[in-house]
């Protein structure tokens, strides 16, 4: 990738979606990881209720909007969750999807449901599991059908980010509880299927082979990719980036999106040259991190996605910068001042405070004053419309 070269002046660091593009096609394939995760025979096989499709991979687009209305209750869910500090569309489906399942595995347990000849045995729920547990569903009484609004309670309580995780596992009682804890928690067997399905909904088939060299697990997927959107005119994105340029600002990216997902898009927008080269971070360099941690044995299964600080700190600091220094205790933390991060989620906020660094919001995102109002509840001091406002804010004229 060409760009201008990385210094430590000042530094304009963004998140994509949300700020930039539109999340719009993550949303719809989380909400149809979720549906096939429930409603395949390759997996847990229910019936679906009359609201959704049977499973196939050819779904229109007015199906994949009911799937998604039905899954995420209009939206409640993915704001439910986003404001309790989950970046990740691949954590919101396996927090949707995980759900689901605890509340099946409650009124498995309330039954006593073969408890002792099924569960013993398992230490961790994988994907292959699934078809067997819904060999035991059949042995309830009636029919169980999962309920999508059970997820807009109480449970979390403080938690936030992938701490959501361990809150599920918590719900269940004894060796349930033990599955669950194991199963629950992030690069978990079950949670990487859950990524592998979304990035199958995501890229679709060709794309998914060409990225990760090997057969989908269910052929037949055209990839929600064709459809992304920015979420402004891209002659208002590249304008905008340019006034921040011609102040002296450097410009890095820090995203969830793999790079393969994050290169075509500034392509087709035409602004790739005008981001720093060693200061784009995206999801390949969060996860050669978090192998660095497994070699270091410093954890066994350590997450540095978004709340975590360490994107941000590694776009700020460059991509020179070893994995050590960036994840030392004592940290590399900025002059005040030096750093901006632009963001639209409390994610985004929690991970610029822990990093030292200045917090912008847009409320460009998820449900527009509904995003600003849980911006402002997470504790950001300055939500704009968007990213167009961002010069005006520098200079300190009114937006």
């Amino acid at each position: 990738m060409t760009g201008v070269t990385s210094n430590h002046n000042k530094k304009i660091i963004f998140d994509m979606d949300g700020v930039i593009t539109s999340e719009e096609c993550y949303w719809d394939a989380a909400s149809l990881t979720v549906w096939e995760l429930l409603y395949s025979k390759r997996y847990l096989g229910l019936k679906p209720e009359p609201a959704l499709p049977p499973f196939r991979t050819d779904v229109n687009p007015a199906e994949i909007a009911s799937i998604r209305e039905v899954i995420f209750q209009e939206g409640k869910v993915i704001s439910f969750i986003k404001e309790r500090a989950v970046n990740s569309n691949w954590d919101l489906a396996f927090l949707t999807f995980g759900y689901q399942l605890v509340l099946l595995l409650e009124i498995l347990d309330k039954k006593n449901v073969a408890k002792d000849d099924w569960f013993k045995s398992k230490k961790c729920l994988e994907s292959k599991h699934l078809p067997e547990l819904s060999l035991l569903i059949l042995s309830l009484p009636g029919r169980w059908m999962p309920s999508f609004a059970a997820i807009l309670g109480d449970w979390p309580g403080k938690s936030r980010g992938q701490k959501l995780m361990q809150k599920l596992s918590l719900r269940l009682p004894g060796m349930y509880g033990s599955l669950a804890k194991n199963s629950f928690k992030p690069l978990s067997p079950l949670w990487k299927t859950t990524r592998d399905i979304f990035q199958e909904w995501y890229l679709g088939e060709k794309k998914f082979k060409e990225a990760y060299h090997r057969e989908p697990a269910a052929p037949g997927k055209k990839g929600l990719i064709f459809n992304e959107k920015p979420l402004l005119p891209p002659e208002k994105i590249k304008d905008t980036l340019m006034q921040l340029l011609n102040e002296g600002w450097l410009l890095g990216i820090a995203t969830g999106r793999p790079l393969n997902e994050l290169y075509p898009l500034l392509e087709s927008m035409h602004i790739v040259k005008l981001f720093d080269c060693s200061s784009i971070v995206t999801a390949d360099d969060v996860q050669k991190a978090e192998q660095f941690l497994k070699t270091e044995k410093q954890a066994a299964a350590f997450s540095l996605g978004k709340p975590h600080p360490f994107s941000f700190l590694k776009a700020y600091w460059g991509k020179e910068i070893p994995e050590k220094e960036l994840l030392s205790p004592r940290g590399m933390r900025p002059q005040p001042g030096k750093c901006l991060v632009v963001g639209d989620s409390p994610a985004d906020l929690l991970a610029a405070r822990e990093a030292g660094f200045r917090f912008v919001g847009v409320s460009s995102g998820h449900r527009g004053n509904d995003g600003r109002n849980i911006l402002e509840d997470s504790g950001a001091q300055v939500v704009l419309p968007d990213i167009t406002h961002i010069p005006r804010y520098l200079a300190g004229r009114p937006s």
